[in-house]
C-alpha cells in the first residue's frame, strides 16, 4: 500500500512547476465596434503571436514576463503598434485593437499602452516587484523587497513571516522549481539583485499548482539571454558609522571599508545562432557590526575555587578589537537558452554559491576565538523544455538536481590538537563572560534533492485556461554531528577523540524521503468574472522508522526484535481545494475573494533529529525526532477590493483569516526508569492569524516617480513560537501555554513605504518602515520570567528609514551611476531592550571580585538584541 498513491498520481498524469510565464488576451474591432477575423497579432521581437476568430478575441499564451510592443495587422487596414505592454507571472495582460481603414500616407499607428493598475485577473492577494525597482531601491538583496508588501513582516531576528506564520512555512520558487533547503526550508540557492527579471509574493490563497507551503509563496523569476549584448556592474564599499557606542561594543572601531560588494551580469548572442547566455556573479566581504575583544585565548585555563583574592586567571590576548560577525559570499549564475524553432526553447542554468561566516555569541565576547565557522556551499542544475503545440497548447518540462552543503566546527580535521583547550574549562562564576576553551562540536550536513516536474496548458474557447501536471523529488540527506572528548583520565592522554556512534555524543543518519505531488486547475475569464479553481494532491513518504514503545525508545530497557521495537512511518497525503474569483464593480474596481486549504510537512530535520532515539540520563536533557509527523494544516479565507484612482494611483483592501492546525510541537514522555524524561517532536500546536492590509500604490511615468504605501493590522496567536517550547517549559518546571498567546513576530501594526525618482540626471529611493513592538514576557526582581504573562508586554514601535542617492551619467554607450547607499539613516536602536540592574547587585558583583573580568552591565547587555547601527556606502553602477 505503501507506494499505492504515487503509482495512483502518476497514473493521473496531471504538481507543476510555479507558473513563469504570463498571458496577452483581447479584441479586435473596426472604427464601428465590428469584430474583425483573422487579423494577425504578435510579439514585436519574438515569435509568438495569434489570430482572432469570429469574435475578434485572440490570445497569446507562454509569455515571458517584460514589457513588449504587440503589433495588430489586417489587409485593408492600418497596422496597430502598442508599445509598453507589460507582462507578468501568471497573469493575463488585457490588450484592445481597433484598426482604421488604410488611408493614402499613413500606413502605420504607433500608440502607448493604457495604463490599468488594477489587476482585473487577481484572485488573492499577491504583489510584484521587478528586478529595475529592486536595483532602484537600497536594498542588497531581493528578499528586503519581500519584507515590504503587504502582510509580510520581520521577526525581531530579522526573519520573515507570511501572514503570521513560522519562517519556515514559506516556500521559494526559483524559474518554475521549488528550491528549499530539505533541513530548513530556507532558500537553497541564493538569486542576486541584478540576475532577477520579476519577484512574486504570494500571500493569499495561493493556487492549487503551488504546494507544501502553509503561509506564502515567493516566486523568482532569473533573467535569460538576449540578442545583444548587455551587461551591468556594480561595486561599493562602505562601513558602519555610529555613535552608539553604548549600544554596541567597539563600534567606533570598524572599518569604514569594512562593506565590500562587487556584482557584475553580463547577456547576448553565440556562435550559434538561436543560442543566448547569461552570466552574473557577485562576492561579497563583510566586516559586521559586532566586535569583541581578543582577551582570553582558546588556550587560557583559569581557576576560579576558593575566595576571589586566591583565583588564578589566565588572560594571554592583547585585547585586540575582533569582528564577531562577519561574513564572505560568492555567488554565481549561468544560463544557456536555445530557440530551436519558433515552438521549442531549452534552457539550461548552474547557480552555485559559497558562503562562509561566524555568528555572535555573546558569552564569548572577551574569548572570540572560542566560536566556530559556518560555511555553506549549494549547486543548482536546471534543465528546462518548453514546447508549444499550438497556439492554444504549451508543456514545460524540468528537470533538476541541487545540492546543499552545510558544515560548522571550529578546526576542519576532527583531531587537531587544539581541540584539547576544551577540557577543564567548564566552571566559572555567573555573570562573566568565557575565560579560555574552544568549542568541541562537528557538524556537517548534506542534501541532494532529484526532481522531475512536467505541466501542461490548454486554452479551450476564451473562456477556460486548463493547467494540469506531476512533480516528483527524491531527496537524499546526510548529517553527521558529535561532540569531541578529551579525557587524559579514561585514555591517558589529552588527544581529542571522535565518540562512537552508539554514543548520544555522535549522531549519524542517511535519509532518503520522497514527495510527490499532482494539480489541476481552471483559470475561468469571462468578461465580468474571473475564477481560479483547483485541487492539489500531495503525498510524503519519509521512509524511516519511528518506535513503537515510547517509554523505551532506545530499545535497552526492556529490549526486543528490532521489528518489534521499530515500525515504518506512515505515508502522508492530503487532497486540498483552492477556489478564487474576481469581479469588477466598476471599470477600475475589482473584487476578490478565495478559499484554499493548504498542507506542509515539518522540515525534514525535524523528522530525523536523534535518529538513534537515545535518552539522556536525568529530566528533560534530550530531544528526539519523529518521521511519522503529520503534514501541517491551514485554512484560509480571504476577501479584498482593487480600486484604480485616477491615472496614476491604486488602492488595494483585503481581509484575511488563517485557521492553522497540527503545527509542530511538542510532546513530552517519561522512561520506564521513571526518572529520565525527554520531549518528541509532535503535531501539538495550533493558532490562527486574522489580519487587514491597505496599500496605495502610485506610478508617474512621465515624472519618474513610483512608489507604495501599505498598511498592514494584524493578530498571530498560537500556544507556541517554537515548536520545543513545551519542551523547554518542562526544563524550568513550567507549565506549557495551552491557549493562544501573541506569537514572538506579532506585530499589530506595520507600515511600509517605498518610493522611486528619477529625472534623468538624478535618482533616488527611499525606504521607510514603522513597525508596533514586539511581544515579551516580563519578568520578577529575580529576572525569572513570568510564564504565565508569556508575550503580554510589548516593546516600543521601530521605524526605519533606508536612502539610495544617484548621480546618473552617460559615457558614450554606456550609462553609469555613481550611488550613496544609507541603511538605518536615523542609526535607530531599541532603546527599551537595555536590562535593568539594581545598585545592590551592581556592588554585589564587585564585592564577589567578578569585575576582575568584565562590568556586569557589559555582561547583561547583548547586543544581538539590536537592529544593525547605520551604514553607508558609495559605489559605481555602469550599464550598457
Amino acid at each position: 500500500m505503501r507506494y499505492f498513491f504515487v503509482v495512483l498520481v502518476l497514473a493521473l498524469a496531471v504538481d507543476a512547476a510555479a507558473q513563469t510565464t504570463g498571458k496577452i488576451a483581447g479584441r479586435v474591432t473596426d472604427a464601428q465596434g465590428e469584430p474583425l477575423i483573422g487579423v494577425n497579432v504578435r510579439i514585436e521581437g519574438t515569435t509568438r503571436g495569434s489570430s482572432t476568430d469570429v469574435e475578434g478575441r485572440y490570445f497569446i499564451l507562454n509569455v515571458d514576463p517584460g514589457t513588449y510592443t504587440v503589433v495588430a495587422s489586417y489587409l485593408g487596414f492600418q497596422t496597430t503598434r502598442v508599445e509598453g505592454v507589460r507582462v507578468t507571472v501568471d497573469r493575463t495582460t488585457e490588450l484592445d485593437f481597433v484598426l482604421q481603414e488604410e488611408t493614402l500616407g499613413l500606413d502605420e499607428v504607433t500608440v502607448v499602452a493604457d495604463r490599468t493598475l488594477v489587476v482585473k485577473d487577481r484572485t488573492s492577494a499577491s504583489a510584484k516587484v521587478s528586478g529595475e525597482q529592486i536595483l532602484a531601491l537600497p536594498v542588497d538583496n531581493f528578499l528586503d523587497t519581500v519584507a515590504l508588501q503587504a502582510g509580510v513582516t520581520r521577526g525581531s531576528g530579522g526573519s520573515l513571516h507570511i501572514r503570521g506564520g513560522r519562517s519556515s512555512e514559506i516556500k521559494y520558487y526559483v524559474d518554475g522549481v521549488a528550491v528549499s533547503n530539505p533541513f530548513t526550508n530556507s532558500l537553497a540557492a541564493p538569486v542576486e539583485n541584478t540576475a532577477v527579471q520579476e519577484v512574486e509574493v504570494i500571500s493569499g490563497t495561493f493556487n492549487a499548482e503551488f504546494g507544501q507551503a502553509n503561509s506564502g509563496i515567493v516566486n523568482i523569476v532569473t533573467k535569460s539571454g538576449s540578442d545583444t549584448f548587455s551587461g551591468t556592474f556594480i561595486g561599493s564599499v562602505g562601513g558602519y558609522v555610529s555613535t552608539r557606542g553604548r549600544v554596541f561594543h567597539d563600534i567606533d572601531e570598524a572599518s569604514l571599508t569594512g562593506e565590500r560588494l562587487l556584482e557584475g551580469s553580463l547577456s547576448g548572442p553565440t556562435f550559434l545562432d538561436g543560442l543566448t547566455f547569461f552570466l552574473n556573479t557577485k562576492y561579497t566581504s563583510r566586516e559586521g557590526w559586532l566586535f569583541g575583544r581578543e582577551v582570553f585565548l582558546p588556550s587560557d585555563s583559569s581557576d576560579f575555587s576558593g575566595p576571589p583574592s586566591a583565583w588564578t586567571i589566565e588572560a594571554s590576548g592583547d585585547s585586540s578589537v575582533v569582528p564577531m560577525n562577519p561574513s564572505t559570499g560568492l555567488t554565481g549564475l549561468g544560463k544557456l537558452t536555445y530557440q530551436l524553432t519558433p515552438n521549442l526553447k531549452v534552457s539550461y542554468s548552474l547557480t552555485r554559491s559559497f558562503s562562509r561566516n561566524k555568528f555572535y555569541n555573546h558569552f564569548y565576547r572577551l574569548n572570540p576565538g572560542f566560536l566556530p565557522t559556518q560555511r555553506s556551499t549549494s549547486y543548482n542544475h536546471l534543465l528546462a523544455i518548453n514546447h508549444v503545440l499550438d497556439n492554444r497548447t504549451f508543456y514545460n518540462l524540468r528537470l533538476t538536481a541541487y545540492t546543499t552543503s552545510f558544515t560548522q566546527y571550529k578546526y576542519e580535521d576532527p583531531t587537531d590538537p587544539r581541540y584539547r583547550f576544551f577540557y577543564g574549562r567548564g566552571n566559572q562564576p555567573n555573570d562573566v563572560f568565557n575565560t579560555g576553551g574552544v568549542d568541541n562540536r562537528y557538524l556537517d550536513r548534506h542534501s541532494v534533492t532529484y526532481a522531475a516536474r512536467f505541466d501542461v496548458s490548454r486554452q479551450f474557447g476564451n473562456t477556460h485556461l486548463v493547467k494540469a501536471g506531476i512533480e516528483v523529488r527524491h531527496n537524499i540527506l546526510d548529517f553527521e554531528e558529535f561532540e569531541l572528548q578529551v579525557d587524559p583520565r579514561q585514555y591517558g592522554d589529552l588527544n581529542p577523540r571522535i565518540p562512537p556512534v552508539s554514543s548520544n555524543r555522535h549522531n549519524v543518519y542517511r535519509k532518503k524521503p520522497l514527495e510527490v505531488a499532482a494539480f489541476l486547475q481552471d483559470k475561468i475569464e469571462i468578461r465580468d468574472l474571473i475564477v481560479n479553481v483547483g485541487v492539489r494532491f500531495d503525498y510524503f513518504d519519509a521512509n524511516s522508522v519511528v518506535p513503537t514503545d515510547l517509554r523505551d525508545p532506545q530499545n535497552i530497557l526492556r529490549p526486543r526484535p528490532v521489528e518489534e521495537a521499530y515500525r515504518e512511518a506512515e505515508p502522508k497525503y492530503q487532497v486540498s481545494p483552492r477556489l478564487g474569483f474576481a469581479f469588477p464593480i466598476t471599470e477600475t474596481g475589482i473584487i476578490h475573494a478565495s478559499y484554499g486549504q493548504f498542507f506542509q510537512i515539518p522540515e525534514f530535520g525535524r523528522l530525523y533529529e536523534n535518529p538513534e532515539f537515545e535518552v539522556t540520563l536525568g529530566s528533560f536533557n534530550t530531544f528526539i525526532g519523529n518521521a511519522d509527523l503529520d503534514p501541517q494544516r491551514s485554512t484560509v479565507y480571504e476577501m479584498g477590493l482593487q480600486q484604480q484612482l485616477g491615472a496614476f494611483f491604486v488602492a488595494d483592501l483585503t481581509m484575511y483569516y488563517r485557521d492553522v492546525r497540527n503545527l509542530l510541537g511538542t510532546g513530552l514522555y517519561e522512561t520506564y526508569t521513571g526518572s529520565d524524561t525527554y520531549g518528541r517532536y509532535e503535531n501539538a500546536d495550533f493558532g490562527n492569524v486574522r489580519g487587514i492590509t491597505a496599500s496605495l500604490g502610485f506610478s508617474v511615468p512621465e515624472a519618474g516617480l513610483r512608489g507604495a504605501l501599505n498598511y498592514t493590522y494584524q493578530s498571530a496567536r498560537g500556544n507556541g513560537s517554537d515548536p520545543q517550547q513545551a519542551f523547554f517549559d518542562a526544563q524550568g518546571n513550567n507549565e506549557a501555554t495551552r491557549v493562544l498567546i501573541p506569537l514572538d513576530w506579532d506585530q499589530r501594526h506595520n507600515l511600509n513605504a517605498d518610493v522611486t525618482y528619477s529625472d534623468g540626471g538624478w535618482s533616488a529611493g527611499v525606504i521607510g518602515t514603522f513597525i508596533s513592538g514586539y511581544p515579551f514576557t516580563p519578568r520578577d526582581l529575580q529576572r525569572q520570567p513570568i510564564v504565565q504573562l508569556r508575550n503580554q508586554a510589548r516593546y516600543a514601535p521601530e521605524f526605519f528609514v533606508d536612502l539610495r542617492l544617484a548621480r546618473v551619467f552617460t559615457a558614450g554607450p554606456a550609462r553609469g551611476q555613481l550611488f550613496l547607499i544609507a541603511e538605518n539613516v536615523l542609526d535607530f536602536y531599541r532603546d527599551d531592550r537595555f536590562p535593568r540592574l539594581f545598585q545592590t547587585e551592581i556592588q554585589a558583583h564587585r564585592d564577589n571580585g567578578l569585575a576582575r573580568i568584565n562590568d556586569l552591565r557589559d555582561f547583561r547587555y547583548n547586543p544581538i538584541v539590536q537592529p544593525p547601527p547605520r551604514q553607508l556606502r558609495v559605489g559605481l553602477q555602469v550599464d550598457f
